[in-house]
């Protein structure tokens, strides 16, 4: 059984050109920041026994975060809607963490702030995330 992040954004209104280039970027950058940081990490989690000895990329264990249907094709009011896997069989904890860490932190944040007046639902499995508007990052609920 996987685990998995799921988000979808709402407005009244759709993402112009702009807009679409601008989240494009992002998830550009924010993709490749995490799998640097989680191929940084594999010679020690392979060494740990945390990763298969066979696992030699993050792409082996770890999904790109993205949206479906930005072709338009969405429910009315959904701007943006996708899910990410964050789990995977043959590893323990510490990708699926370093993955969410990276998604609540850095990735949703961005996207928020490059999306005014955009609501945002976001949570992992049936777990929903709080925004904390101090931190400018997803959190847990208590």
């Amino acid at each position: 059984m996987g685990i998995s992040i799921y988000y979808t954004a709402r407005r009244d209104r759709e993402l112009d050109g702009q807009e679409l280039d601008r989240v494009s970027g992002i998830l550009l950058q924010e993709n490749a920041e995490l799998f640097e940081r989680l191929n940084r990490s594999l010679p020690g989690w392979k060494e740990e026994g945390i990763v298969p000895e066979y696992v030699t990329d993050a792409g082996e264990i770890c999904e790109e975060f993205g949206f479906y249907g930005m072709d338009g094709s969405r429910d009315p009011g959904v701007v943006l809607e996708g899910s990410t896997k964050v789990s995977h069989g043959d590893c323990g904890i510490e990708p699926m963490l370093a993955q969410l860490e990276h998604y609540m932190g850095s990735t949703l944040g961005r996207l928020r702030s490059a999306l005014p007046g955009t609501e945002w639902d976001v949570h992992v499995d049936d777990q929903t995330l709080i925004w904390d508007e101090e931190s400018g990052e997803y959190a847990f609920t208590s």
